[in-house]
């Protein structure tokens, strides 16, 4: 009895502490287990039936050994891993994939210890199995995410340059290293002296700008030579590099597109409408010398009728491309004038009826010459309005209101004022002053209010004259 009593709290020592084991096992988040070098497994906590799927009883009965899982193509390192652990301190850390019973790859870590005796035979290994899957997903995936990064990275044919807040290049594509190989490395130097050979960083370079005010700048900027001088142009577009951790400014991506070949489209472009621009003039000046040299009173009208027309678009606010188009318009206005015989165009005496309607033909005349060209501007059809009037009183269709372009009635107010304040064959010259009276008694009857209200400050208030 007395023995029995002795005993007794050594087996409630071992109780309590076989049930502190069992709490600890239940608690760790990982596989506790002892095996052998052979791959069969005499204990496994109850942990491994959830991460493998298979029966615990199955490992302990040794009717399935560990290794069998373990997938192929790892076997052959996590055998290196082992021989490696004998070779030190008979422990080892190695991470592999196995396959549960549902076929699907589960990633381990083991971290093991080989137990030998004295004689350094090996006895068992314990250890722990540690399911790292979920890292390891979001690992790979993160190398995964960042070889993809990598791969468009290094294949953007436009240039990509990463610079500190020093101005040190920190990262560049292939493009710039294919752009700027007599500067090579890049990477490590500051970049106004690869890039731009310059001793200090150029003020007005967008990746400056973007380090000063923490947004993102633009400019089209020239890239420089091996020997200093430009080669060609490119877009440069900053845009600030943030820290993910901090927040805060790292430095500055450079983006630069080459865009030599569109600056040498557009300079192509400027010259050939340069080219056309003189192509069209003398084409202008052609026709219109085609009719002075039928009707001498008609150079000085068309030359005078642009004067006061340009003005007048210029008074009413158009822009110069219009101002362009009424300079072609007035010069060709009174084109269809050589269908008219020329005894008729400087008769010195009023004309008859007969002759006035075949003075009337000629905006249906110019109209005919001028509708096949393709101009900028509705030279035609205001060339074969310019006669048009504002009640419908005029000719060759008697429009009215809105059916006349702007264009004509503009032109028509200039003819007009032109008119009467030169001399004719048939009578002298009247005057400004009686031309703004005519205007202005037949404003919004005959002429454009609008007009007519332009042209009387031109001659009113701006001193407006022919010469």
């Amino acid at each position: 009895m007395e023995a029995h009593q002795a005993c007794r709290p050594t087996i409630e020592a071992l109780l309590e502490s076989d049930q502190d084991f069992k709490l600890l096992l239940n608690n760790i988040p990982a596989v506790v287990f002892k095996g052998y070098i052979d791959g069969t497994v005499d204990f496994f906590d109850h942990k491994i039936e959830e991460m493998t799927g298979y029966a615990r009883k199955d490992f302990e009965s040794r009717q399935r050994k560990w290794t069998e899982l373990v997938f192929e193509e790892d076997v052959e390192e996590v055998k290196l891993a082992f021989v490696q652990g004998l070779k030190t301190d008979k422990s080892y850390v190695r991470e592999y994939r196995i396959r549960n019973r549902q076929n699907n790859f589960i990633w381990i870590q083991e971290r093991s210890q080989i137990v030998c005796d004295q004689s350094g035979k090996i006895q068992y290994v314990s250890g722990i199995f540690f399911d790292i899957t979920s890292p390891k997903q979001a690992e790979e995936a993160r190398q995964e995410g960042e070889r993809f990064l990598s791969s468009i990275f290094s294949s953007i044919l436009d240039g990509i340059s990463v610079i500190d807040l020093n101005f040190n290049i920190v990262q560049v594509n292939a493009t710039m290293e294919k752009w700027y190989q007599q500067a090579l490395p890049l990477v490590g130097n500051k970049c106004y002296e690869v890039y731009q050979g310059r001793s200090e960083p150029c003020q007005p370079c967008p990746a400056y700008r973007t380090m000063l005010t923490g947004e993102p700048h633009f400019d089209t900027i020239p890239r420089k030579g091996a020997d200093g001088r430009s080669v060609d142009w490119s877009d440069v577009h900053a845009f600030p590099w943030m820290s993910k951790t901090t927040g805060k400014m790292r430095g500055v991506i450079k983006y630069i597109r080459d865009i030599t070949c569109r600056v040498n489209a557009e300079q192509t472009v400027e010259e050939s409408l340069i080219n056309l621009q003189k192509a069209l003039n003398g084409t202008v000046k052609a026709l219109a010398n085609t009719l002075e040299s039928k009707d001498p009173y008609t150079a000085g009208h068309q030359r005078r009728v642009v004067q006061l027309a340009c003005a007048l678009a210029q008074e009413l606010g158009e822009s110069p491309h219009y101002i362009e188009g009424m300079r072609v318009m007035g010069f060709l206005h009174d084109l269809g004038k050589i269908a008219v015989p020329g005894e008729i165009l400087s008769k010195p005496s009023r004309l008859s009826e007969y002759e006035f309607d075949l003075i009337k033909i000629h905006p249906q005349a110019g109209y005919d010459i001028l509708k096949e060209i393709d101009f900028p501007w509705p030279v035609a059809l205001a060339v074969v309005q310019h006669h048009e009037r504002l009640d419908g009183s005029g000719y060759p269709y008697g429009l009215s209101g809105h059916d006349i372009i702007m264009e004509a009635k503009i032109l028509a107010v200039a003819d007009v004022v032109e008119a009467m304040a030169s001399h004719r064959p048939y009578r002298p010259a009247l005057g400004l002053n009686q031309a703004m009276a005519e205007i202005s008694q037949q404003q919004g009857v005959l002429y454009d209010p609008e007009v007519v209200n332009a042209c009387l400050r031109l001659v009113s208030e701006k001193t407006f004259t022919f010469h």
